[in-house]
């Protein structure tokens, strides 16, 4: 490939970037016109004369204008791939370069969303070694998924050559394969950089294809392994949540097909109606989501690199250097600590950042051995820390939270004592409501006694979190950034301490809590990241 090609993004893109604006614009506009059905079918064909007209016009010129605005960004956008990076070029009235170096790369991962599955499209997603920016994907290129491939191989490819790794890159499903010619992903016509195929060539993708994939996963789960997960997911308060729009919307319909003139009566409140179903749908979607999300999933490592694939409605494919990952937890829901059931997930730059992809899945809910089996094949480095113990709180631990627990008491009295004053005729649920409050308290301090620890191997620190969850996170001594520890007066006096440690990830990951412990757990953290 010569040198300052370029290529542009697949035009499919425009109609991804204003979809959501147009939704946006439905959900807020249906409620509206259902609350107003009435005059609307009154007034008739007078909603387009006068003012009615120059509203829908000025939405109808609105929407050409971002559309338009869209096509211009699209047109004079341009990326190639030269010797050490990655370019974007953006040639509008501003004009802006960004140029990703090769070696700063951490993640080149792959999704493809029902939209771009029937255009036949794909959607590659750059992320760097960036705490600045952790919490976005750096670069979303959208391409013919031939293409996306080939791109991916690519900068793979580069990325092991900076490197120093050799000059192939073992693909996940497809090989060693010299990077391919492809078709052009803009509008059908060969781009540059990216030469038209002939009939004697192939890309990587298309040699998986009619090799069918012969290169087995390590793990891959089955229908049984998605249910289980999908079971172990469920959260308990969507669950709850789920029940009480259901059952409040029943009430409502109840309470609605009772009125005399019924086709007045639904109109009438549709408004609140559909705000109750979307909480319900959205209940639902919480509820269900992981049977579905992470149909077919499947994980392999090869080399230094761990390969996971998995999606239904949305298909994505990860590619994560093993050297880029910081940290690895185990997590337990609530329903999953009484099943005794645990699933992995990895903490680096790069993969999970986005908040549609907060879990960064590696291994699906399964029970302890089946998950430490499976961890053995993908990332045997951590293994060592999966079988440590984490070491509960001292006892101690309840003179130190006398404290903090003593001031809440403090402000929950004061508070009670101020709304039975001015709310008086509230004030028989006032001090039930005080003492539900003093009740979490004690509660949330058992649970976080049984559930929270600390294990200072001799490689790894493994810290134990939660209350009717558990997280147990698990990180090697030269990969935290920089740890923090601090004592209160009665802590001091207990000889215990607490800390906060910090990773190199987005800012939901960076930061983890190391409960209270009592020893050299500091000196042998201090020591580990000196090494």
């Amino acid at each position: 490939m010569e040198e300052n090609r370029r290529f542009r993004n697949h035009i499919s893109i425009i109609v991804e970037r204003t979809g959501g604006i147009l939704i946006a614009f439905l959900i807020l506009f249906i409620p509206s016109l259902l609350e107003n059905i009435d005059e609307a079918v009154e007034a008739g064909m007078e909603l387009l004369d006068g003012k009615g007209l120059l509203v829908n016009l000025g939405i109808l010129l609105l929407f050409i204008i971002i559309i338009a605005a869209q096509v211009i960004v699209w047109s004079k956008t341009y990326i190639s791939i030269q010797d050490n990076a990655v370019i974007i070029e953006r040639n509008t009235l501003n004009k802006k370069k960004n140029t990703i170096g090769i070696r700063s790369i951490s993640n080149i991962n792959t999704e493809q969303n029902l939209f771009e599955m029937l255009l036949g499209t794909c959607k590659v997603k750059l992320d760097t070694n960036s705490r600045s920016t952790a919490d976005s994907t750096d670069v979303k290129i959208v391409l013919k998924k031939a293409d996306a491939r080939w791109f991916k191989q690519e900068v793979m490819r580069r990325m092991q050559d900076a490197a120093g790794e050799g000059a192939w890159e073992e693909d996940a499903t497809r090989g060693k394969v010299p990077s391919p010619q492809v078709a052009s992903p803009s509008m059908g016509t060969p781009s540059a950089g990216m030469p038209s195929t002939g009939a004697s060539t192939r890309t990587a993708g298309s040699v998986a294809e009619e090799a069918g994939e012969a290169e087995d996963y390590d793990v891959r789960s089955d229908l049984g392994d998605i249910l289980q997960h999908g079971f172990f997911s469920i959260n308990v308060l969507s669950v709850g949540v789920l029940v009480l729009g259901i059952a409040g919307a029943v009430g409502a319909a109840a309470k609605t097909l009772g009125q005399p003139d019924v086709t007045r009566s639904l109109l009438g409140t549709a408004s609140g109606i559909l705000v109750a179903g979307i909480i319900v749908l959205s209940a639902l979607w919480d509820t269900v989501k992981d049977f579905v999300r992470y149909y077919d999933f499947r994980a392999k490592r090869r080399g230094n690199k761990i390969y996971i694939r998995y999606g239904f409605f949305k298909k994505v494919e990860y590619t994560v250097p093993v050297d880029k990952i910081q940290a690895l937890r185990f997590r337990q829901s609530f329903v999953a600590r009484l099943g005794h059931r645990y699933m992995a997930e990895i903490i680096n730059v790069g993969m999970g950042d986005d908040k549609e992809e907060q879990n960064s899945f590696l291994i699906l809910y399964a029970a302890e051995k089946k998950l430490k089996e499976r961890l053995a094949v993908l990332l045997p480095e951590f293994l060592e820390a999966a079988e440590q113990k984490v070491e509960r709180q001292p006892a101690s631990v309840w003179a130190a939270w006398a404290f903090p627990a003593a001031v809440y008491t403090l402000c929950v009295i004061a508070g009670a004592a101020v709304c039975g004053s001015v709310m008086t005729e509230y004030r028989q649920w006032i001090l039930p409501g005080a003492a539900a409050l003093e009740l979490f308290l004690a509660l949330g301090m058992i649970l976080k006694f049984w559930t929270d620890g600390v294990n200072a191997g001799s490689r790894f620190l493994k810290l134990s979190r939660g209350y009717f969850a558990r997280n147990s996170l698990m990180v090697r001594y030269r990969d935290i950034q920089y740890a923090e520890f601090t004592q209160n007066p009665l802590a001091k006096a207990c000889h215990i301490k607490k800390g906060e440690l910090h990773l190199l990830a987005s800012s939901a990951q960076t930061t983890h809590e190391i409960p209270y412990f009592k020893g050299n757990a500091e000196e042998v953290i201090k020591r580990g990241m000196l090494r």
